[in-house]
């Protein structure tokens, strides 16, 4: 089972250039949005679940993305997000984000699950994920 997650956003004026088209950097914030709030919704809200889980992070180590058609200011999107497969220290998000029916983008994330060594000085490293995140994540129960 893929475990998926859909949001809306609000496309703000801050998000777009003069001719009121979203600026293409902004995909990857909501792709990131997207991950955000579908770990919320498997319980492993990132403000609780990195200090639990001893991590710093899961920052991206690979994405990309592919736009079809222009989001403008005011428009309504639909991110939505699914975990497409887990490795043992990495996973990888897709993304599509719409508005309405209307396909805008799709979009990746292969993102690692990071802790900070108990050296002094020692460099970020990726870690195992823990069982119980990898069940959430392929749609199991911790």
């Amino acid at each position: 089972m893929t475990v998926q997650h859909a949001t809306t956003i609000q496309v703000r004026w801050s998000d777009v250039d003069l001719a009121g088209i979203a600026f293409y950097p902004r995909f990857f914030e909501w792709y990131d949005f997207g991950c955000e709030t579908l770990f919320a919704a498997l319980g492993l809200a990132w403000p609780e679940a990195f200090p639990k889980y001893e991590i710093v992070g899961v920052p991206i180590v690979e994405s990309g993305s592919r736009f079809a058609s222009p989001v403008r200011y005011g428009d309504v999107l639909t991110i939505r997000s699914a975990v497409a497969w887990v490795k043992a220290t990495t996973f990888r998000m897709e993304h599509t984000i719409s508005v309405g029916e209307r396909l805008c983008a799709t979009g990746f994330e292969v993102r690692a699950w990071v802790a900070r060594s108990p050296l002094p000085g020692a460099r970020l490293s990726a870690k195992p994920i823990p069982d119980e995140v990898v069940r959430k994540l392929k749609g199991g129960s911790a």
